[in-house]
């Protein structure tokens, strides 16, 4: 890797000087209008609760895991700001990201468009998601609950495998051989086979029914934060080849924090359904009152 590319990578903050400037100016562009959706028609109300999420998201930000010379990882928390904020999270999110670089030289000025784009776009696809999940009425029901386990499961070990694979591969055929590895039957069996066993895992414990909403979201906003920081970083670098692996190994370092972030998400989505699912805009299910007329 070049000298003058040698800039740490804090998690999924890619630092200046790293991209070229059409990804910069594009990605301020994109990051522009998606804080005018959030902050379209704010409500007075909304702005403490804003503002409560973002503190958060700075804070969680100071505790790192370093993971070598250059590059760190830790919890996100994207995908809870926008199952809380919902579309206001294009609003804070780049705040929190402007505090980091100002406060604690985490990304950078020019690049602060694009990491926002990176954690932003994740966390309204999971917003979608958890608004639709919440539509369904057989929610409730073990064999749905199991259902989104199972799938958490399986998408975390494939993507642990495959990214396992593409990192240890030669750069020529990196993506064939991590293909045919990764989607081979005999791999596709034995991931089948552990994710059955997560599931049979998380029945045998008391969680929350919401629970695998929270693992199936948290998970999917850390890898899909993970693989959009990547291809920004292997296609948009003033010298890509030069970052191809450090991109590589920037989604495999966030691949058990995905797990990680998964389950401390499932276990905060359990607990604000019970405690204030108004925060969620959660409708819990009415209690239906007891037929039979009490003895005297």
């Amino acid at each position: 890797m070049p000298g003058s590319l040698i800039l740490p990578l804090w998690a999924v903050h890619i630092s200046d000087g790293v991209l070229t400037w059409p990804w910069w100016t594009g990605g301020f562009a994109l990051a522009i209008g998606l804080a005018v959706l959030g902050a379209w028609r704010i409500r007075d109300e909304e702005i403490p609760q804003v503002a409560v999420l973002t503190a958060a998201f700075f804070v969680a930000s100071l505790i790192h895991i370093p993971l070598g010379p250059v590059t760190s990882a830790h919890l996100l928390l994207n995908g809870l700001m926008a199952m809380v904020l919902r579309t206001r999270v294009a609003l804070a999110i780049p705040v929190g990201l402007f505090l980091q670089a100002a406060l604690i030289g985490h990304g950078g000025f020019y690049s602060l468009g694009v990491n926002s784009c990176i954690m932003v776009l994740p966390a309204l696809v999971a917003w979608q998601i958890f608004a639709l999940l919440q539509r369904i009425p057989w929610l409730r029901r073990p064999w749905f609950r199991s259902g989104l386990v199972g799938l958490s499961c399986l998408a975390w070990i494939l993507s642990l495998i495959y990214s396992a694979v593409l990192l240890l591969s030669q750069n020529g055929t990196a993506t064939q051989q991590a293909n045919a590895f990764t989607f081979n039957p005999l791999t596709l069996s034995a991931a089948v086979g552990l994710a059955l066993l997560g599931v049979w895992f998380e029945r045998g414990t008391e969680n929350a029914p919401e629970f695998p909403i929270g693992l199936l979201l948290g998970q999917f906003t850390v890898l899909a934060t993970a693989l959009l920081t990547s291809l920004v970083l292997a296609w948009g670098a003033e010298e890509p080849e030069s970052w191809e692996k450090l991109a590589q190994l920037l989604f495999v370092a966030h691949v058990p924090i995905a797990l990680v972030e998964g389950i401390v998400l499932g276990f905060t989505v359990g607990f604000l359904v019970r405690v204030k699912p108004e925060m969620l805009r959660w409708t819990l299910p009415e209690e239906t009152k007891c037929s039979v007329e009490p003895l005297p």
